[in-house]
């Protein structure tokens, strides 16, 4: 429905381009600039104007772009292999196409040719560089998708070495998610907390750091970072489980009285069959009980 929904107001634009500036139609430069300026109908519809004479390379890519951001995926998807056909691309056009082709399929569900599109970006790239490090970012995230972790491992730590800025914090959050999958915590948790606090992927970080302390018996951790968590990004830790994670310190302190509280806040504040809150109950019931059958000094 969307789809057709973008051609139609894309044939509205080509009429409205055509009736309001025929000249428009006469810069390949225009449909650059439409694009830059995320005026992506208008874009197109310059594009769909052009005489066959003026297209060049720059135009069909920022088609191409419009495209993309309109939502029409095959339709891009189509455009960037005919460009890819050119012969006379230069080395780092023809890699940054493919990797657009690459992250097309990605957002497709279709995982395996996101793969072949990735590879084929990586080595068009013969030295390592940003864009090659991005290349196998998205081709570890492939493989995640595809449930091959010990792969993705392998993608992730290239990319780590040669992508730069908020990438390099991404491909830590990454290296971070595929160690907790393949058991290396130790691994997962030094890649987490490599990732800056002003960064998109930081309270996701922070809730696995504080579930990776909590499987690692790592209490004291565990408590900072789920203090962290619900003081500094409550949207992440809105849900019980970070009242879930206190009450579990508190019982591995020995601390019962904590834990009550805990409870009982929590009582307050989740419905009764909240999933958390339930493990909340079992876990103090069950210290309560221990607790008595604790031999009595003296």
């Amino acid at each position: 429905m969307r789809t057709v929904l973008v051609k139609y107001f894309l044939l509205l634009s080509l009429a409205m381009v055509a009736l309001v500036d025929d000249t428009s139609a006469q810069h390949a430069s225009d449909v650059q600039k439409l694009n830059v300026e995320g005026d992506h109908f208008k874009a197109l519809a310059t594009y769909e104007l052009l005489p066959s004479k003026k297209i060049v390379p720059e135009a069909k890519i920022a088609a191409a772009k419009s495209a993309w951001a309109l939502g029409l995926n095959r339709q891009a998807a189509d455009s960037f292999d005919s460009i890819l056909r050119d012969p006379q691309l230069s080395p780092d056009t023809r890699a940054r196409l493919t990797l657009s082709r690459a992250v097309l399929e990605y957002q497709e569900e279709r995982y395996q040719e996101g793969c072949l599109f990735a590879e084929k970006a990586v080595s068009l790239l013969s030295e390592p560089s940003p864009l090659r490090g991005r290349a196998l970012l998205l081709w570890g995230q492939s493989f995640v998708r595809m449930r091959a972790y010990g792969n993705a491992e392998e993608k992730f730590s290239r990319a780590l070495l040669e992508v730069q800025g908020g990438d390099k914090a991404e491909a830590h959050f990454n290296l971070g998610l595929v160690g907790m999958k393949l058991g290396k915590y130790t691994e997962a948790q030094r890649h987490l907390e490599s990732i800056p606090m002003d960064h998109e992927r930081t309270a996701t970080a922070i809730r696995l750091l504080a579930g990776l302390s909590l499987e690692m018996k790592q209490i004291d951790r565990a408590k900072f970072w789920i203090e962290k968590g619900k003081n500094e990004y409550p949207d992440v830790f809105v849900d019980s489980w970070g009242d879930y994670g206190l009450l579990q310190v508190a019982l591995a302190k020995g601390d019962i009285e904590s834990a009550r509280r805990i409870e009982e806040y929590s009582k307050k504040q989740y419905a009764p069959s909240d999933s958390w809150l339930v493990l909340m109950q079992a876990a103090l019931e069950q210290a309560e009980w221990q607790r008595l059958d604790e031999p009595r000094v003296g």
